[in-house]
């Protein structure tokens, strides 16, 4: 049992160490609220790939050095001090590598800033046209500038995504700087559930180290007021599509009880017999069934008397490489530049198809990046100097404005600047700590400098935890 015990203790040390690089390695320079929020939430869903790679890259070695560690302890004479220097060494070692220090620092220093900047949507007018407009809002997964050209405003030595850039140029598309460009990344929005409660509720998703600064399991921020909320109470059906499965994250929960959105996921694929799950692949089923079975619903949505909210997250540009499918081409010599380049086909093909249905004139489409990519090693030639932004665009915007170039913005716009596409007057043009990109009013990154609002939003908020997270 000593040596059982022993074995642990060491195990635990070096996994610090190896666990850490881990997380270092497979997602990059994650933000404290993105580890907070997977050790907290369940892991249902999840693609397997993350659990081998975490199993060859975290576990593994912690096993092999463990064991070379016992046999070099038996070698040391003050056992119990090199214990303790070990466990000292091995968490300050974890806090550094994954800058964890500044997270708790956070914590320790409060702010007021949201609750300076916060609109409730409660408190302002919202003028919807007469004939309301259906909205189809499609988050591309990990979809970003730098995939294009130079030329484009990108990184990159080839156009990856000439489709999207083509659709960009012919519609109405924000960009921070002259050329084309997009929304800059904050961290209460850099991962997929943070994005898409960013984007829909115009708040950064926090998990606050304080007694009521904790995520609830059962209710996903129930302060908190979206976009599929407002859009239910004027006559909206909720609709979202995903491949992957909706319990991860919390999503279900989220859009259950913020908009009453009816779920389709690859859980209900497999209960409605579209699949069977032995035919699962990567996250759940790929963005060709993703999109085949948008075309079938949004025909028979259609039909139906009441606008609809149609939303879809794609998958296949997920990282770690994404899903490369069999009628990808591979063109490329690396595996997520082919992914990235087929899935620009697959969305234009979508497009393509929207344009020919008879809806399609009474709809608003939002294309948008969900958060940059977290593939990180698939960055490592792109400059320092470059600011990485998601894409974005509006299709069949009610409104329109030449106001789009060097928007200092983030998703937190999202949410006004949707219902501004869709014919809504906002009063004031600002929505949670959104603004209505269509508007000539500034954003907060605009007013007060991105440094600021990434900081100050990193801050612990006493009154986002009480009025978003503990709500009553």
């Amino acid at each position: 049992m000593k040596k059982v015990l022993k074995f642990i203790f060491i195990f635990l040390c070096i996994h610090l160490i190896c666990g850490s690089m881990w997380v270092n390695y497979y997602f990059g320079d994650v933000c404290g609220d993105v580890l907070l929020f997977h050790l907290i939430v369940p892991l249902d869903g999840v693609n397997n790939d993350t659990f081998i790679n975490y199993f060859l890259l975290g576990i593994l070695p912690t096993i092999i050095f463990s064991i070379l560690v016992l046999f070099l302890l038996k070698k040391v004479n003050k056992k119990k001090l090199f214990y303790s220097l070990f466990f000292i060494f091995s968490f300050i070692f974890a806090i550094v590598r994954l800058d964890l220090h500044t997270y708790i620092s956070d914590q320790i220093n409060s702010s007021d800033f949201i609750e300076n900047n916060y609109v409730d949507v409660k408190d302002i007018k919202l003028e919807f046209p007469k004939e309301k407009r259906n909205l189809i809002y499609i988050f591309l997964e990990s979809m970003e500038n730098t995939y294009t050209s130079y030329d484009n405003g990108g990184s990159n030595k080839n156009n990856l995504i000439p489709n999207l850039v083509n659709v960009r140029k012919e519609n109405i598309s924000f960009s921070n700087t002259k050329k084309s460009g997009g929304a800059l990344s904050l961290d209460g929005s850099s991962w997929t559930v943070a994005a898409m409660f960013s984007q829909t509720s115009g708040l950064p998703l926090k998990l606050n180290l304080s007694s009521n600064g904790l995520i609830s399991l059962d209710e996903f921020m129930p302060g908190a007021v979206s976009i599929g909320e407002v859009l239910e109470e004027k006559g909206y059906q909720n609709y979202i599509l995903m491949g992957s499965d909706s319990d991860y994250g919390l999503r279900s929960n989220y859009f259950k009880q913020h908009g009453n959105y009816l779920i389709y996921d690859v859980n209900w694929a497999i209960d409605d017999g579209l699949m069977k799950e032995e035919d699962k692949v990567w996250w759940g089923f790929d963005d060709n069934t993703l999109f085949d079975i948008a075309k079938a619903q949004l025909l028979e949505i259609a039909l139906e008397d009441e606008p609809f909210n149609y939303t879809i997250l794609t998958v296949d540009t997920h990282f770690e490489d994404g899903y490369l499918s069999l009628d990808c081409e591979n063109k490329y010599d690396d595996k997520y530049s082919n992914v990235i380049l087929c899935n620009d086909r697959k969305v234009y093909e979508f497009l393509d198809w929207l344009e020919e249905q008879e809806f399609y004139d009474e709809t608003t489409i939002v294309l948008v990046g969900d958060h940059l990519s977290m593939d990180r090693n698939y960055f490592n030639d792109v400059d320092d100097d470059y600011s990485r932004t998601t894409y974005n665009v509006f299709i069949n915007s009610s409104v329109t404005t030449k106001n789009i170039n060097n928007r200092l913005f983030s998703s937190l716009d999202m949410f006004p600047t949707t219902l501004a596409s869709l014919g809504v007057d906002i009063e004031g043009d600002r929505i949670a700590l959104g603004t209505n990109l269509f508007s000539s009013r500034k954003t907060i990154i605009e007013e007060y400098g991105y440094d600021k609002v990434f900081l100050e939003l990193n801050k612990r908020s006493n009154f986002y935890n009480n009025k978003f997270v503990s709500y009553e």
